[in-house]
């Protein structure tokens, strides 16, 4: 999946056509993203949950999300609005009813209405980017992002899509599940850690993560702790040593023996082959 560029300078980044980049590695955002599916169709994985994409999908991610491609179609064009961590904040701290947990709980819309949505704001920003200081771009893309938050929510209710609810106790648990690895993957990666703060024994969340996922908690927290190193591989030239204080290894070589056995290479070569 090719992810469009963001930073403090860059605080809102657009793609549209082809996706030049597709490999079947998982990797983790930094940035909020809309991706509306223009052509085509797409299967990925997003914070261990099978998201199926076809012509006017909408789908929301969210910074620290995980993605991987399983699959796309010859004909897969998209467009992509990035938007920085803080433009996200931003608009969401300006909305009443809409949260973080609901839209990750709710990730892609097929209505008419929210593609008609997608579309327009990429019409509003694209001259925007081109053309408006950093400060004007952050107004402009907080003032329409937090309009398309709205009109999602609206689509949710009308469509009778629950956004405050879980269906059983095994969905609240794992949603936990993920928020709290999603806080917590640098400073700790057992199965233990996270069954303790769901106040569940570790059998249980082996059962809930194997229901839901396919998978052990092990497994899962392995996947998207890499996911988030290969981040923080290639967009930063911090050293190893560095990387493995962050992540709470004990050793450098702790940290690397960590990424090899769970990414099938060095961390050195992982970032030398993708920054070529």
């Amino acid at each position: 999946m090719f992810i469009p560029f963001v930073s403090d300078e860059h605080p809102v980044a657009l793609y549209s056509g082809v996706p030049p980049q597709y490999s079947s590695e998982g990797l983790a955002i930094d940035c909020a993203l809309v991706l509306h599916v223009l052509k085509g169709t797409a299967r990925l994985r997003c914070n261990f949950e099978m998201i199926e994409e076809q012509a006017d999908s909408v789908v929301l991610f969210n910074p620290g999300d995980t993605i991987k491609v399983e699959r796309r179609s010859q004909d897969f064009e998209v467009e992509i609005l990035a938007f920085s961590s803080f433009i996200q904040l931003a608009a969401l701290n300006q909305l009443e009813n809409v949260s973080v947990n609901a839209l990750k709980k709710n990730m892609i819309l097929d209505t008419p209405e929210t593609a008609s949505a997608a579309t327009g704001m990429v019409r509003v920003l694209k001259p925007a980017i081109d053309t408006c200081s950093v400060r004007e771009l952050c107004f402009i893309s907080v003032m329409q992002l937090r309009a398309f938050y709205m009109l999602y929510q609206v689509m949710l209710r009308r469509n009778q899509i629950e956004v405050d609810s879980f269906k059983s106790r095994g969905d609240e648990l794992f949603f936990r599940f993920r928020q709290l690895l999603a806080e917590h993957y640098r400073e700790s990666r057992s199965v233990a850690f996270y069954a303790d703060k769901l106040c569940i024994t570790t059998r249980y969340l082996t059962d809930i993560v194997q229901q839901h996922y396919g998978r052990s908690p092990k497994d899962a927290i392995d996947i998207y702790t890499v996911m988030q190193i290969r981040l923080d591989l290639l967009q930063s030239d911090v050293t190893l040593s560095e990387l493995a204080n962050k992540y709470h290894f004990s050793s450098p070589s702790f940290f690397s023996d960590y990424f090899r056995r769970n990414a099938g290479c060095s961390p050195q070569d992982y970032r030398q082959k993708n920054k070529e």
